[in-house]
């Protein structure tokens, strides 16, 4: 019988073969989106499956250069990747030419449950193409209104249900040094970069105006004939910027998200808007307030261009407050939230 002993260093005697994955899935995505991936949901999935798939991710800088990479795939179909993970708003560009698989069966035979969980506006519309399913969302994205609760009870102010409520109170605590703190305040805390999240901050509190029966009817352009839905409503929209900006964070043409949420964290800001999930950060244990974002008591006339009291006929979904009367809000899913894509 062979000798089947073996005669080589203990260490060498460890005759186990490592499980090589099976498969790799190639993830497309932004740079700051990689942690959420490669610490999170990857190490996750390579679990569930037992070490048998691996998940590579690459990324790139720069939203542009994301979405013209996922474009230039599915135009020229080279399948370089397996799934994307980006903005919803890149669907248009890559559906006609059948860059994101359909997961309508897939779906509706595995998972019909989970999905009619979701909001139907982020399935029926934002994940979805011409009746077809070709994404799945990670998140809302939501702008919500924020505030310091600590604050604005020392002032006896409640949370601003409008603009003018909303700068009124930036107004009044803007530059005031917070006893409890000893910290100089800044009312208002919005970063206005150029090219970075300015757009969000404006069709918030221009839709707050333009759109009072749902998103079917625009909030930008009239989609009966596309006409735009400025007028008076961009002039006021403006007015509320002014006032923001002027009671605001010293940097905020220089900064962008960064400048929203780091002063609140430091207990120096009232007020700033931002993405709903913001809370999770949970920068000021017990202090921090949310809200849905301020509305409007004035709205567009369509048909004038003309500014008019909101009352229950113009604006069917508007809220009525004793003692301001009617506030039309427009929830504003800015940025479409993230998704998935194969």
């Amino acid at each position: 019988m062979a000798n089947t002993t073996c005669d080589c260093p203990a260490p060498s005697c460890n005759t186990t073969t490592p499980v090589l994955p099976e498969a790799v899935i190639k993830v497309f995505t932004i740079d700051f989106k990689a942690p959420d991936i490669t610490e999170l949901m990857g190490p996750r999935f390579e679990e569930y499956k037992n070490g048998q798939v691996k998940i590579d991710v690459s990324v790139v800088s720069g939203f542009d250069t994301l979405f013209s990479e996922i474009e230039n795939d599915a135009r020229l179909s080279l399948g370089l990747f397996d799934v994307f993970i980006t903005p919803p708003t890149i669907m248009g560009s890559v559906a006609p030419y059948n860059g994101f698989t359909d997961l309508t069966t897939y779906i509706q035979e595995n998972y019909l449950e989970e999905w009619l969980d979701i909001f139907p506006g982020y399935r029926e519309i934002i994940a979805s193409y011409n009746g077809k399913i070709l994404m799945t969302p990670f998140d809302g994205d939501l702008l919500h209104l924020f505030y310091n609760k600590e604050i604005l009870d020392y002032y006896n102010f409640d949370s601003p249900r409008t603009w003018q409520e909303y700068n009124d109170i930036a107004e009044q605590v803007h530059g005031k040094i917070f006893p409890p703190t000893n910290k100089t305040l800044m009312g208002s805390c919005i970063g206005r970069l150029p090219q970075c999240a300015g757009p969000y901050w404006a069709m918030q509190v221009l839709s707050s105006m333009t759109q009072t029966k749902g998103s079917s009817e625009g909030s930008l352009f009239d989609t009966k004939d596309m006409s735009p839905l400025t007028n008076d409503a961009l002039v006021e929209t403006l007015k509320i910027f002014e006032k923001q900006f002027k009671y605001g964070h010293p940097t905020e043409l220089e900064g962008c998200l960064k400048i929203n949420m780091p002063a609140m964290k430091d207990e120096e800001c009232v007020l700033t808007l931002n993405w709903g999930n913001a809370f999770l950060s949970n920068l000021i244990p017990g202090k921090l307030g949310i809200d849905k974002a301020p509305g409007s008591q004035k709205v567009l006339d369509r048909e004038t261009g003309k500014l008019v009291t909101c009352t229950k006929e113009l604006c069917p979904n508007a809220v009525y407050y004793d003692d301001i009367g009617f506030v039309n809000y427009a929830p504003y899913a800015a940025f479409g939230g993230w998704s998935g894509a194969v």
